[in-house]
């Protein structure tokens, strides 16, 4: 699996950027939920701030994804990453004077938002351009390991950071991630894709993603089942604080934890995926992962024991990860490297739309229905788009 570290120093740096931005990532949103929650005290309060994230990456996705496919990708990400950065750093710097508040945040999380609409889809189309075609899973895989281990080890460094010192060393951790992420990816080669995009509107290049994924089979069969994914894991960003606060009283400590578990189960799919070949085909791959990930939902309704609550976060870690680097991995096999970045800032685009509709209605639903139902809902939903994937015919 490490092999091929050895004869791809680009994907090398590729892969340590994530690595360290990641771990700085998972700091930074145990710490912004952490304090988010306190300003407030509702879901409403974290919904908001989830909303300032996700809510402008997903407007300029239509242009993010044609820069994407017309300049360096690599360039793309160094200069967002730099941008990340200095906002993360204007956040540690009010923090530290005390005068942060809930408007700063705001600002702040909003040009992030911006930042990473640009990079995730020029991220997600440079891995062809930098590894062979039969090495993709693997390369995905080891990704989504640096992604999961930093989402185990990032809460556990938040909570020792914000009980030694505070929030503003939390933000200042992710600001310096973002610093040598960009320095890494700086040092990476790779040529303009090839496109013939032509300049035009936002609309113009929101009709252009729109038809790709109308020409191509896989996107349309796949994007519907990523939203339903992408909106109920939303709940989740704002059902966990409430959890460890409300139900287990265990504070940024509780918090921690369930955010760590979560991620050790990435992890360790991503080490599966790395180092065993499933024959199984993808369609059914994604099936089994979505009907697993729907019990896990009702599972977690049950709030009887936090060890409980543990362990099937963990579940749901795994099964999220398995489904994402099997769909990434398939789509970049599929579809032609030149329309990649319009074809996965589109898929970005929903995503994205989504989360903001989902922390919403969970920051409403919390005090209307409680968690309990609306963990039932959202595991009723992902199991039936799971027997939905299984019967259809021309999937490939």
């Amino acid at each position: 699996m490490l092999d091929i570290f050895k004869n791809n120093r680009y994907f090398l740096r590729f892969f340590l950027s994530r690595f360290i931005s990641c771990i700085g990532d998972s700091v930074h949103s145990l710490a912004l939920l952490w304090i988010a929650y306190h300003y407030g005290k509702s879901g409403i309060v974290l919904a908001a701030v989830m909303i300032s994230f996700s809510l402008p990456a997903m407007l300029i996705s239509p242009i993010a994804g044609a820069v994407a496919d017309s300049k360096k990708r690599q360039r793309i990400m160094v200069i967002t990453d730099i941008v990340q950065a200095l906002s993360v750093f204007g956040l540690a710097l009010l923090a530290f004077s005390g005068k942060l508040n809930l408007g700063f945040i705001l600002l702040f999380t909003v040009f992030m938002s911006i930042a990473s609409g640009y990079f995730q889809p020029a991220s997600l189309a440079l891995v062809p351009q930098i590894v062979r075609a039969e090495d993709l899973t693997k390369a995905n895989a080891l990704v989504r390991i640096s992604t999961s281990f930093s989402a185990v080890i990032g809460p556990v460094i938040g909570v020792g950071l914000i009980a030694a010192i505070g929030v503003p060393l939390a933000f200042l951790v992710n600001a310096l991630s973002f610093g040598a992420s960009a320095l890494l990816l700086y040092g990476i080669k790779a040529e303009r894709p090839a496109s013939n995009i032509e300049k035009g509107s936002y609309f113009d290049a929101l009709k252009d993603g729109f038809g790709l994924i109308k020409k191509y089979t896989i996107t349309s069969t796949l994007i519907g089942k990523l939203a339903i994914i992408n909106l109920f894991y939303g709940s989740l960003v704002i059902i966990i604080p409430i959890i460890a606060e409300s139900v287990y009283h265990s504070g940024a400590k509780g918090m921690g934890f369930m955010m760590a578990s979560f991620g050790f189960g990435m992890f360790l799919s991503s080490i599966l995926l790395g180092n065993v070949k499933i024959k199984a085909k993808e369609k059914f791959q994604l099936a089994v992962g979505l009907l697993v990930l729907g019990i896990m939902f009702v599972v977690l309704a049950n709030l009887l024991f936090f060890s409980v609550s543990l362990i099937t976060l963990f579940a749901i870690g795994f099964s999220i990860n398995f489904l994402n680097v099997t769909i990434l991995s398939l789509l970049q096999r599929k579809l032609p490297n030149e329309i990649l970045g319009r074809v996965m800032s589109f898929l970005s685009a929903v995503s994205f739309s989504l989360m903001p509709v989902s922390y919403a209605l969970t920051g409403f639903l919390v005090s209307l229905i409680g968690v309990k139902w609306i963990l039932v809902v959202a595991g009723t939903a992902i199991g039936l788009s799971g027997l939905r994937i299984a019967v259809i015919k021309d999937f490939d």
